[in-house]
């Protein structure tokens, strides 16, 4: 979605909020018309003096209630749009593979979501603000100068023409520097979330010192930048300073001339000193919005615009099986998988086996799309695996990783997430994970609320839950990486028989109770470093 698309999703409240900056431009000028005309109270008749009275009172208090006014007006549109943006963003996290997820850093996202967002909220809103305030300052003034000193409105539309140039010019590098910022943000914030997560290893090993160094340096680089955005604004604002001051100077010398000669009243002489100041410096400011507005619409597309993937469109079927053949497999160099071939039928229950970084897990990986750079084929049903469409290989596979992220929400939700709630279905799941017995336990029961990422109960009830989440979803295709990790050897042996039971295809990774599981699974894969053979 373009900015433009996105203002006219909100075209109503959009066009409020026109009308609501609009209220602040006759806000700034109501004040330069009640001090003109209490000037003008001087050399106006009797007769007058009441009336004029009465306008310049009017003129002051009139900024209050248009004041609360333009906020009510503006405030909606500020809402709708940050609820859009921050859900594109959301969107475009979701969007990504998990391969490229993983290969790009948490903290960019995070970075994306936090500082990225709140950059754009700051410049969008205040640019489109400022610069409808200053241009219809400048087209309200420009009219009430040309009616007062043609030469004066003149000399201004040609000022302001220069203080453009002079924009013009520092725009494309105030867009770079303000990307450097961002990035330079996104450096910082990944520093920080590494001390802070490893901030026990640091304390516990006394090695504060050496992550002080790379922390100060990523600060020093963030802070050169700004100074050096610092620098570009102080040079684009002297040059506007010096026109401006130069031209402001020359029409107070003018004005007062005219003045004296009687060309022109008190009054107007007050409304041309105030409106001068007014409209030049108001749009110094609002052509600096300008590329302040562009540099938010630069942030806007970076946080929301969808990359393209190569995603599949096939549907997923396996009904004559799974078939590898000369599957490798590298991670820069190193190569991890070398030409590994095998079979799968539909309902086997394959034992994938071999010591630790013989690419146990990356083969997973390979077989459930969550790597797709590698060489060599994954057919199921002669479909090979990249081209299958990624809704519909999920709806039919499942993976129990090494890795169980658990949500801040009770032990119910985490196991059914987005699934229909079944209680019978949902006992079952409980005990073929050997946890409803520690379920019941719990005053809560299955209701009992997790923190985040289950940080208040032990990595073996982490897992089971897991496991449990996986039975509940019940897919066709299971993949599952070493679940008895954290499980003593009986509720091991519990998690083995129910997986083993179930009329599912099951692929399993695992170093522990082999005899037992030799016995009972269909076939074994053993993998050693950068090969494979059938056992």
């Amino acid at each position: 979605m373009t900015i433009t698309q996105l203002l006219g999703q909100n075209r109503k409240q959009f066009f409020r909020y026109i009308i609501g900056a609009l209220l602040t431009t006759v806000n700034g000028l109501s004040q330069t018309f009640a001090l003109s005309i209490a000037f003008g109270i001087i050399e106006a008749p009797d007769s007058s003096i009441a009336l004029r009275l009465f306008g310049m009172f009017f003129f002051a208090i009139l900024p209050i209630p248009l004041q609360y006014l333009s906020r009510f007006l503006r405030i909606g549109f500020m809402r709708d749009v940050l609820i859009q943006v921050r859900s594109m963003a959301y969107q475009k996290i979701m969007h990504r593979p998990i391969e490229v997820f993983k290969k790009q850093s948490k903290e960019s996202a995070m970075a994306m979501v936090v500082s990225d967002i709140n950059l754009f909220e700051k410049d969008f809103f205040l640019a489109i603000l400022n610069i409808v305030f200053s241009f219809g300052s400048f087209i309200i003034g420009e009219i009430i100068l040309f009616i007062i000193s043609p030469t004066i409105g003149f000399g201004t539309l040609i000022a302001s023409s220069l203080l453009y140039i002079v924009v013009r010019f520092f725009e494309k590098p105030t867009r770079e520097i303000k990307r450097l910022t961002q990035e330079a943000h996104v450096d910082y914030t990944k520093q920080l979330t590494n001390v802070l997560r490893g901030l026990e290893v640091i304390k516990l090993y006394r090695v504060e010192l050496n992550f002080k160094k790379p922390f100060y340096q990523i600060v020093q680089h963030l802070e050169n930048i700004k100074q050096k955005a610092f620098r570009l604004d102080e040079y684009q604002s002297n040059l506007n300073v010096w026109i401006a001051s130069s031209y402001q100077t020359l029409v107070y010398i003018y004005a007062t001339y005219l003045f004296i000669q009687n060309e022109l009243s008190l009054t107007s002489l007050i409304l041309v000193f105030n409106l001068i100041g007014q409209l030049i410096w108001g749009m110094i400011n609002g052509f600096n919005f300008i590329n302040r507005f562009k540099a938010s619409m630069d942030i806007f597309e970076r946080i929301t615009k969808l990359e393209q993937y190569p995603y599949g469109n096939k549907a997923f079927s396996l009904k004559s099986g799974l078939c590898v053949k000369n599957l490798s497999f590298a991670y820069e160099d190193k190569l991890v998988l070398d030409q590994v071939n095998f079979e799968i039928k539909p309902k086997d229950k394959i034992l994938i086996t071999g010591p630790s970084g013989a690419g146990k897990t990356t083969l997973l990986n390979c077989l459930s799309q969550s790597l797709s750079t590698y060489s060599g084929e994954v057919l199921y049903d002669q479909s090979e695996v990249r081209d299958i469409d990624p809704n519909a290989f999920l709806a039919n596979c499942g993976y129990i990783r090494q890795n169980h992220f658990l949500f801040n929400d009770t032990i119910q939700q985490n196991i059914i997430l987005n699934q229909k709630y079944d209680e019978a279905k949902f006992k079952l799941c409980l005990k073929q994970a050997a946890l409803s017995e520690w379920i019941e336990s719990l005053d809560m029961k299955a209701l009992h609320k997790l923190e985040q990422d289950g940080t208040n109960i032990s990595g073996g009830q982490r897992q089971r839950i897991s496991i449990a989440r996986a039975l509940y979803h019940d897919k066709d295709v299971l993949f599952v990486d070493e679940p008895s990790a954290s499980l003593d050897d009986q509720t091991a042996l519990t998690i083995y028989e129910t997986l083993m039971a179930l009329d599912k295809t099951i692929i399993l990774v695992a170093h522990r109770h082999l005899d037992y599981l030799n016995q009972r699974f269909t076939k074994r894969l053993e993998l050693k470093k950068a090969g494979a053979h059938h056992a």
